[in-house]
């Protein structure tokens, strides 16, 4: 068996980086991604109530990436009604739950070796396709095949006691990067060498998109960690896993890095024309529901479903203060005036804002 890949520790040689080559693509991701962090700034709606929206496609796209079968619907419809036997529904819902913990854990502290496990045993969760190893790093050879039938192997990452010295210099990569590439840069650098070191068993490709927006949340990039490029890496995977593999073999970082850069900033384009339709919505939705009810409360119902798209009577009342018999009024009315719709069953209904999902889908 041919021994596994050694990788170049970071950071990555100067003379290999040639920062012209991707000089403009730099300048136009920086600068949208900075209009794109105004733009969330801006919105008429707290990015509380969206963002978690948002976290979810995410995790859809990403687990898609995985061969992970499921729908933007069946996902926040298993919110409200939880389907716990489903392993597609639960691999996105893990993907939420580590993206947040990530988070909660970045707020307090600097990239270690438990931040990746912590998320690691989040994406594992529950009944997942789990591997022999969850929450720390593999002491066995992994492969990389091709997603087909024929699982051809395409590269072998680093034998199994390379990969504490190699993550523990991504580790001090991470918090102490002393090379002088901006931000989002370094970012692409990172998730590269992370997807090469392949430092678990499995779930190696879902942590390292998630640490694309923590990373740039820890150097105050964005303000959440709520930028994902994972939708735009399956419009274009193959090129992907391509360039990613011509690192390994041909030690072409240019052509990688000048390639997530213009994925940073179609993924901007995409997120600011979404929030800007979000705030169009939002602002029409709220006049209405303003001239249909007096009252503060319709107000945080129309709120909250920019949080949940779809939900129920109860949800609603266990995130807020209002008492069930007016949540159903109110309910009742944007149905009937067609900004909710629901599936008419007599018993726990379920409410769809479709205008919300067809916007994010």
């Amino acid at each position: 068996m041919k021994s596994g890949y050694k990788p170049q520790r970071l950071p990555v040689d100067a003379s290999i980086i040639d920062q012209s080559y991707f000089f403009d693509e730099l300048i136009d991701a920086t600068a949208k991604l900075e209009v794109y962090k105004e733009k969330i700034k801006d919105s008429k709606l707290d990015s509380s109530w969206f963002m978690p929206t948002l976290q979810q496609k995410e995790a859809l796209a990403s687990s898609a990436l995985e061969g992970t079968q499921a729908t933007l619907d069946g996902v926040l419809v298993n919110e409200v009604v939880p389907n716990e036997k489903d392993k597609n529904l639960n691999e996105v819902k893990n993907y939420y739950s580590a993206t947040v913990s990530g988070y909660e854990y970045l707020q307090k502290r600097d990239f270690t070796d438990e931040f990746f496990f912590k998320m690691h045993r989040k994406l594992m969760a529950g009944n997942v396709r789990k591997p022999k190893i969850v929450g720390a790093y593999r002491t066995e050879q992994n492969f990389i095949g091709r997603n087909d039938s024929t699982h051809a192997i395409t590269f072998i990452p680093p034998d199994p006691k390379d990969v504490k010295p190699l993550m523990d210099n991504l580790i001090d990569y991470m918090n102490n990067a002393n090379d002088n590439l901006r931000p989002l840069v370094q970012t692409a650098i990172i998730h590269a060498q992370f997807e090469t070191i392949h430092p678990f068993m499995d779930g190696n490709g879902r942590v390292g998109r998630l640490l694309i927006p923590m990373y740039l949340f820890a150097k105050k990039q964005i303000d959440l960690p709520c930028f994902f490029i994972s939708e735009a890496l399956e419009r274009d995977k193959i090129r992907y896993y391509t360039l990613l593999n011509n690192i390994r073999y041909e030690n072409d970082w240019n052509e990688w890095i000048k390639f997530f850069l213009e994925t940073v900033k179609k993924q901007c384009d995409k997120y600011i024309g979404i929030i800007s339709d979000i705030n169009t919505l939002y602002e029409k939705h709220l006049e209405i529901a303003r001239e249909l009810a007096r009252s503060s409360n319709i107000v945080d119902i129309i709120n909250l479903l920019y949080k949940h798209p779809v939900t129920t009577a109860k949800q609603i009342s266990e995130e807020t203060d209002i008492p069930l018999t007016s949540i159903n009024r109110y309910l009742n009315l944007l149905v009937e005036h067609k900004i909710l719709f629901t599936d008419r069953k007599s018993r726990n209904r379920n409410y769809f804002y479709f205008a919300l999902l067809d916007i994010l889908k």
